[in-house]
């Protein structure tokens, strides 16, 4: 089986996978090329040029006929203020690494992929505990405006999640980081406006205590 992907820009060449089974796996197992437009061929930021992604084979009855039925959207807007400078807050918040399951509350702790694509545009894979045998995988894309926004578009098995993200100055060492969540559901069972309103608030809670023992400790916002 070939399956081509669309560029995602005029700039971007398409990727092909070329799957082919693997003996000792019920899955197939896709060969992913693609020689990156921005950074080249040789780049850093890029693990490889080539690696396999297995790819799970699905029963007839697991995709929907028409495709995913959505149930319902909500919308919230969080606001908190953080004792750190905005650039600091910035440049915490967008580190995304593979270790980013430290901060998760859940066991066992999600694990994380992050593949930056280029210096702007960051990928990042989280694999979680599934309700079954499966893994649940939830794909994140990251859009970076420094030094005061940036954006991100969320896949999950439950949601298509976006969310912008806004960072200002409010005085000396004080940041406002302020979020627009928007939720769209394609499962029939999903929480109110006020729960995920509170949902999000708890979560950037958490970051917001990590983020400013960082801070205290002298710690740099990105770590090599």
């Amino acid at each position: 089986m070939v399956t081509s992907l669309a560029a995602t820009s005029p700039c971007e060449e398409p990727a092909t996978y070329d799957a082919t089974p693997q003996a000792g796996h019920s899955c197939n197992v896709a060969t992913y090329r693609r020689e990156n437009p921005v950074l080249g061929s040789d780049s850093s930021l890029l693990e490889s040029n080539q690696e396999q992604i297995y790819i799970p084979e699905l029963r007839a009855d697991a995709v929907p006929d028409k495709g995913h039925r959505l149930y319902g959207t909500t919308t919230v807007r969080v606001s908190l203020v953080i004792r750190a400078p905005s650039r600091y807050v910035y440049d915490w918040c967008t580190d995304y690494r593979s270790d980013d399951g430290r901060f998760s509350n859940k066991r066992p702790r999600p694990s994380f992929r992050v593949i930056r694509i280029s210096p702007h545009r960051v990928l990042r894979i989280r694999v979680s505990r599934g309700s079954g045998r499966d893994p649940r995988v939830a794909v994140d894309l990251v859009r970076l405006n420094p030094p005061r926004s940036w954006h991100l578009d969320q896949i999950d098995e439950a949601d298509r999640q976006a969310v912008d993200y806004r960072v200002s100055a409010v005085g000396r060492a004080r940041t406002r980081l302020q979020l627009l969540v928007t939720e769209r559901w394609v499962t029939p069972e999903f929480p109110t406006r006020e729960e995920l309103r509170e949902q999000v608030r708890r979560t950037w809670a958490r970051f917001a205590v990590a983020l400013e023992a960082d801070y205290r400790a002298g710690r740099p916002a990105r770590r090599a």
